[in-house]
């Protein structure tokens, strides 16, 4: 599609993709661009099928996190979120469109609390999915080996990118661009290279949430930063906390890794994931209501892949050669 539309200079200078702006409000551009969206969504959907035996539903929203598992990353944060929208849909507030959320990654073997967030995933991907409430509005799957051939799959079918790290934590990251190239639109923080997709795409094409990466330095220096007391003095944070040790997850998991989880994120949670909940959920409500415009979402589509092309090697290594190494 994209060769028809501007010609395939872009693959030798990626900065040409930018000539994709040019079509941002040309509906028959957008549609197309919806299309090839939705040809890749049921790809995905059959991959699953045929690889993990859950069916999704290819015209639901594809909101996924891919990437090493780790609490800087906030997966668990994620996870709780999955909770607040699962108990929403059981109080009968039923989404315009459905989500699926879908999650990848990889733990080091040693790491508890790490293993503990991918088990609570699995967890709630049991529960949800089996629920005939609950299930036609919002299923979880947690992709099995994630790896490079799994991406291939995934990364194109993306609707929502999930670049939620605590601010200030990740070097840069490289999934969001990757995501960002394919036509998702990133939910982040600002942190990484999601700063400068925000630069590059713009406040519209980009939703923004959580604290600064100086605020949250400045909670790192001061000590400031308590867990327990957010989770005492925020009713609607304690009730999602409270019910990954609910009798139904119980039921279901490890008592010893669900408790341990728990415990985690109250007496500790060294990455803040309670201090950004309330804003996350508020974000992520906003970005599912704005998905309901579908001519608008593809305009963002189309907007984040025309600013790719910045994040290209070529332009990379010429500015470090530029900056840095002055090699003739």
């Amino acid at each position: 599609m994209i060769t028809q539309l501007i010609g395939d200079g872009f693959r030798q200078d990626a900065m040409q993709l930018e000539k994709l702006a040019g079509y941002a409000g040309d509906e028959k551009v957008l549609n197309r661009l919806l299309e090839v969206k939705m040809a890749n969504k049921r790809r995905l959907k059959k991959y699953i099928l045929d690889t993990q035996g859950i069916d999704i539903d290819e015209n639901s929203i594809f909101d996924i996190q891919v990437k090493r598992l780790h609490e800087y990353k906030r997966q668990q944060m994620n996870a709780l979120y999955v909770i607040f929208k699962y108990l929403d849909i059981k109080r009968g507030n039923i989404p315009s469109t459905p989500v699926t959320v879908i999650f990848g990654a990889k733990a080091a073997p040693a790491y508890t609390i790490a293993k503990d967030i991918i088990h609570l995933i699995l967890c709630l991907q049991q529960l949800i999915n089996n629920d005939p409430d609950v299930s036609p509005y919002l299923k979880v799957v947690m992709i099995e080996n994630y790896n490079v051939t799994k991406a291939e799959y995934i990364i194109p079918a993306c609707d929502v990118s999930e670049q939620i790290s605590l601010a200030s934590k990740e070097a840069s990251g490289t999934g969001n661009m990757k995501f960002m190239l394919n036509g998702a639109v990133t939910l982040g923080t600002m942190d990484g290279a999601n700063v400068e997709i925000a630069q590059l795409v713009g406040e519209d094409n980009i939703y923004v949430f959580g604290e600064s990466s100086e605020q949250v330095i400045a909670h790192y220096e001061k000590n400031d930063y308590n867990s327990c007391d957010i989770y005492i003095n925020d009713e609607v944070i304690r009730y999602l906390v409270d019910f990954i040790i609910s009798p139904q997850m119980l039921r279901i998991g490890s008592k010893y890794s669900l408790l341990r989880l728990h415990a985690e994120l109250i007496q500790k949670d060294w990455f803040m994931t309670l201090l950004d909940l309330n804003d996350y959920i508020f974000k992520k409500e906003e970005v599912f209501r704005d998905y309901e415009n579908r001519t608008e979402w593809a305009s963002k589509m189309l907007i984040n892949i025309s600013k790719a092309g910045y994040f290209s090697s070529d332009r990379t290594i010429s500015e470090y050669n530029k900056d840095i190494w002055h090699l003739q």
